[in-house]
């Protein structure tokens, strides 16, 4: 017997060069084979009845029912259909339970992608968070000291 976990926790699969994805949503098994997508393949499905987007370099073909339960509507998707829509996904700050959703309708990879693409799915925020960048961490530390120049001055001086 497997425990509870196990059995229900998704597995990654590789078979000499062809790469399976089993993962496990709402009780469901489901598997995927990916491809690579070329930017040219990737415009072509910029319609409502055929849309495709890519998110961190992977495709994801959205069908009519996921654009219907869409909490924005299909409008905000068809827009970006056919393009990279990674910023414009970030920028919203979806939740954990939206890119779970939206890992389900993953169909490949972009052309050019890191190897990691063909078998992973939509980050989650603490995957994210993690990889850092920019001057996040050290926001804080930059405003204190601004703000400690500028009381110095203005105090300081009598």
């Amino acid at each position: 017997l497997k425990p509870f976990w196990l059995a229900r926790a998704g597995a990654l699969f590789a078979n000499s060069n062809r790469f399976v994805r089993t993962c496990v949503f709402a009780g469901m098994a489901e598997t995927k084979e990916r491809r690579m997508i070329t930017e040219a393949e990737l415009a072509k499905h910029s319609k409502e009845d055929d849309a495709w987007i890519c998110i961190h370099d992977l495709i994801i073909a959205l069908p009519k029912d996921f654009l219907e339960e869409h909490p924005g509507g299909p409008d905000v998707i068809t827009c970006l259909a056919g393009k990279d829509a990674t910023t414009d996904f970030e920028d919203i700050a979806h939740s954990d339970s939206a890119r779970d959703w939206s890992s389900k309708y993953i169909i490949g990879y972009k052309e050019g992608a890191e190897e990691e693409a063909k078998t992973k799915l939509v980050p989650k925020n603490a995957e994210l968070s993690k990889r850092g960048g920019g001057l996040g961490p050290l926001l804080p530390t930059i405003l204190v000291a601004v703000i400690a120049v500028i009381a110095y001055f203005i105090f300081g001086k009598k």
